[in-house]
């Protein structure tokens, strides 16, 4: 009799203990989760602004359920200190901006999926970059798990620049950033950025930079004296490395150099092109005096070269960094910029240093020939 009344005990417990697997298997098995968090490997999605943007968020069930499921969405900008770690970012939370009170997404009884829209209305990025971190909440109705790890997602609002460019070809002077005297700014690590478009490659020696100091060459162009000369070539440091000949005329090119204060690499439009290693500077550092743009004279520069978003920083900065910046403007208070010229002004001869440094630049006699207006640099 007690064996009987043991069997019947330890069958119990396990009829007990299953049933609550089953339950608990039932939760994680049917879960609510933004469905881009799921069906992506990054953490994020980019969204173009133009006249503001509707973001729409698609929020999924592992599988329907004969009843309302109802979970909240909140907005968490925490999310976007991690990531800009990640990706060496600068992101902000979108300014003045907060959700209805209460929001949520409903998911309709035998529905597998429900859209949840944010509305954000247009607004002045002033070279600052927002996104929104939104995450789903307290699941208010239904016997759902929230997911842990697909709950969470950001969405990284981008405003492509659409601009006037100069374009430029050689001539007796150069474009000179000011001031006229010796900068005398040393740095051992550096980086310059640029957008260039060239109507040809007809020529060597096409200089688009000539910067450093007389001790510490940058000296930047298309063309040295193998041809064909569509080749970007860089001399620094006593030493020299170009791209493959390989470029095309009438095409735009992002163009980022980046010293670490042992190599030399140059990446084209965000992916590394070539690297080197040059000679070591002298005193262990280079050192900025001046910077020169169309500087190989109308001997050589004889092609037009449309340039924009000149970028001059005193590190090296992460291919991350470029990636996300080279379509867009950037914040021109950064303490690691030497120099920003958007030269976006659309008139005159002055390109605007807009970081409050002081080193304004200015074409020479001849050297800007028109203005291009409304260049997007993605097509």
């Amino acid at each position: 009799m007690k064996m009987k009344t043991l069997k019947y005990i330890l069958l119990s417990l396990s009829c007990l203990i299953l049933s609550c697997k089953n339950a608990e298997y039932q939760i994680i098995d049917n879960s609510i989760y933004i469905s881009s968090a799921a069906n992506s490997s990054e953490k994020a999605e980019t969204i173009t602004m133009n006249n503001g943007a509707d973001i729409n968020i698609l929020v999924r069930l592992a599988k329907k359920v004969s009843e309302d499921v109802e979970v909240e969405v909140k907005l968490t900008p925490s999310l976007l200190d991690n990531y800009n770690k990640e990706t060496s970012s600068e992101y902000l939370p979108v300014p003045n901006f907060s959700l209805p009170a209460n929001a949520k997404v409903v998911i309709p009884a035998g529905e597998i999926s429900a859209i949840y829209t944010i509305r954000v209305e247009d607004f002045e990025t002033n070279g600052n970059r927002y996104a929104l971190g939104v995450e789903l909440g307290n699941v208010l109705k239904g016997n759902i798990a929230n997911s842990n790890s697909q709950s969470r997602f950001i969405y990284l609002l981008a405003k492509p620049l659409r601009v006037s460019v100069p374009e430029m070809s050689g001539s007796t002077t150069q474009v000179n950033a000011l001031p006229a005297d010796k900068w005398g700014i040393s740095t051992i690590q550096w980086s310059l950025e640029c957008w260039t478009k060239m109507s040809a490659y007809s020529i060597n020696n096409q200089a688009i930079f000539n910067t450093g100091s007389s001790d510490h060459e940058i000296y930047i162009r298309f063309g040295d004296a193998n041809r064909p000369y569509n080749y970007l070539q860089i001399k620094t440091l006593g030493g020299q490395i170009q791209t493959a000949s390989n470029l095309e005329a009438n095409k735009w090119y992002h163009w980022a150099f980046v010293y670490d204060g042992n190599t030399l690499t140059i990446y084209r439009d965000g992916e590394l092109d070539v690297k080197f290693q040059p000679p070591a500077p002298n005193g262990g550092s280079v050192r900025f005096d001046a910077l020169q743009m169309i500087a190989s004279g109308s001997t050589y520069f004889r092609d037009r070269c449309q340039m924009a978003q000149v970028r001059l920083w005193k590190k090296a900065i992460t291919q991350n960094q470029i990636k996300n910046n080279m379509y867009f403007a950037i914040n021109a208070k950064n303490p690691d910029l030497i120099g920003y010229w958007p030269m976006d002004e659309g008139a005159g001869n002055t390109f605007k240093d807009i970081t409050g440094n002081g080193h304004d630049a200015v074409a020479g006699a001849g050297i800007l020939r028109s203005w291009i207006s409304n260049v997007d640099f993605k097509n």
